[in-house]
């Protein structure tokens, strides 16, 4: 079994924490209540970005839908919705991948 662990960075005002995704949930970690408010709205439903994809040897900007508890909402949120929607700063990310039996 591979197990992913991914863990962002952020600040928001004078709050620092981090965003964890164990490869099953996102959530919060640290003593920011300031944070654990921004991110919340955004944890559990399905994000909506866009992305640019080649269709036929062609660049287009296609909308995707990120579903909660997959690596695809962990990016979405970071990459996306923090930054612009929640004017939270991601200051890096951080991952690991684990093999086992």
């Amino acid at each position: 079994m591979i197990l992913l662990a991914l863990v962002a960075m952020v600040m928001y005002g004078a709050e620092k924490g981090r965003i964890c995704f164990d490869g099953k949930k996102i959530f919060v970690q640290g003593e920011a209540p300031g944070l654990e408010a921004a991110v919340a709205p955004f944890l559990n439903r399905p994000l909506t970005y866009r992305a640019r994809e080649v269709v036929e040897g062609k660049e287009v900007k296609a909308e995707k839908t990120a579903l909660p508890g997959t690596l695809e909402h962990f990016s979405a949120l970071i990459w996306h919705y923090l930054p612009f929607h929640a004017g939270v700063k991601v200051l890096a990310v951080t991952g690991s991948l684990e093999g086992g039996s």
